[in-house]
């Protein structure tokens, strides 16, 4: 039997989420063990999922953003870097993780000390920027300091501890070119113009980690496979693909089902400041005006 199935990014975002809590050792971490979340516009359905809510109004829920009018980030990022010395800020000495011990949400707990406390039974998820076609990975970050942003500290902490890392992505992430190519050619220093700001790139190896795409969530939530088959969209479905589900018919109709149930999924409103009062001190963009595309 088979289907055929239209995912737009946010629901594609959620319907991955729907099959990453439902694997095994995510469901075995959440009972006994630690998953930390780094909070993105994909990891919002994992914490919706988990607490019951979204985030309460004023709590950060994304950092980095791929905007029409270029490379940016959420105003409580923004305002934070623009508050702190960049050269001496240690990504780890923060609390912008959402941290599950048990299942239960730790509010003030630091990054760098839960991820010294994991082990082979713990979770790490985190979404990435690309995708390649060998299941690797890459994840942007804009602090000139270097050290590849949190993700880079991350990695050198799970190959010490040995804990999982896995990587929702939507295949609307899919690059055409291997993600170690684009991280060499991303970098602070090698472009002369940015719309917003510049951003270097950390390649992460897909034996470092696991890839979770709509295909692979299909999979795990039916038994069934899928294949993209088209991709884009009109009317609100830019960014869609197109899927066919082939398998017997209680795993199609298992795929649909579960296809169905993320359908209308939506992110919440963004809060971004405009170029023109933006104080992020690595935008190229910062401060300027009456350039209609800047407010789109």
């Amino acid at each position: 039997m088979q289907a055929q199935v239209v995912l737009i990014p946010d629901e594609s975002k959620k319907f991955i989420i729907k099959a990453l809590l439902s694997m095994d050792s995510v469901a075995n971490a959440l009972k006994k063990g630690i998953v930390v979340v780094h909070p993105s516009s994909t990891t919002l359905f994992l914490y919706e999922a988990l607490m019951g809510r979204l985030p309460d109004a004023g709590d950060h829920w994304v950092s980095g953003l791929i905007l029409p009018r270029g490379l940016c980030a959420s105003r409580h990022t923004i305002e934070r870097m623009a508050t702190r010395d960049q050269s001496m800020q240690d990504p780890l000495d923060n609390k912008n993780a959402w941290i599950f011990i048990k299942g239960e949400l730790q509010e003030k707990m630091r990054l760098g000390d839960i991820l010294e406390q994991m082990s082979s039974d713990d979770i790490y998820v985190k979404a990435p920027n690309a995708v390649d076609l060998e299941g690797n990975v890459g994840v942007l970050y804009a602090n000139p300091a270097g050290g590849g942003g949190t993700i880079g500290r991350v990695i050198g902490r799970a190959r010490k501890r040995k804990f999982h890392l896995l990587f929702p992505a939507g295949i609307e992430k899919l690059i055409p070119v291997p993600v170690k190519q684009a991280a060499h050619k991303a970098g602070f220093k090698r472009a002369a113009r940015v719309m917003g700001m510049p951003c270097g790139m950390i390649p992460i190896a897909a034996s470092l980690g696991q890839k979770i795409d709509e295909t692979d969530a299909v999979r795990i939530l039916s038994g069934a496979e899928a294949v993209p088959i088209a991709a884009g969209g009109l009317g609100g479905a830019g960014g869609a693909v197109v899927l066919a589900i082939d398998g017997t018919q209680s795993q199609v109709n298992r795929a649909v089902d579960a296809v169905e149930s993320v359908k209308g999924a939506r992110l919440p409103p963004l809060d971004l400041l405009p170029c023109s009062r933006c104080p992020n001190p690595n935008c190229q963009q910062r401060g300027l005006r009456d350039i209609p595309w800047l407010e789109l």
